[in-house]
């Protein structure tokens, strides 16, 4: 029979370290990421709520964002400020914009840029 050579196979010391070091940059990304994106999901829901506000289309411009901060508050939504909104009406209805960037430590001076442009448009009655 010819000679088979045993060979040993698997990952090494460093590969294996090398593999925990990417998952755990993975993971940390999205354990910094992960609530960012909930609070914009917050955003939209609280958003979406205004088109089940009874009389909405007569509350003025004022009126309607002190009841979108109102809204935010309760939810914790703290990184939004009246200069990120902005309300435009028309003929056939109103729309809400909002318009944000935030911006968090990563590690070192390493920063991590996440920017939302979130809009409903509720129709006149």
């Amino acid at each position: 029979m010819k000679d088979m050579k045993m060979q040993q196979g698997g990952m090494t010391a460093i590969g294996f370290i090398g593999v925990l070091l990417m998952i755990a940059f993975l993971t940390l990304i999205v354990l910094k990421l992960m609530p960012i994106y909930y609070e914009n999901f917050k955003i939209n829901s609280a958003l979406k709520s205004l088109k089940d506000e009874e009389g909405i289309s007569e509350k003025t411009n004022g009126e309607i964002q002190n009841i979108i901060m109102r809204r935010f508050r309760i939810d914790n939504i703290q990184r939004i400020a009246l200069d990120d909104m902005e309300i435009n009406r028309d003929r056939n209805g109103i729309a809400i914009d909002i318009d944000y960037e935030i911006r968090d430590p990563f590690f070192a001076n390493v920063d991590v840029v996440v920017y939302f442009k979130d809009k409903i448009e509720i129709p006149a009655h």
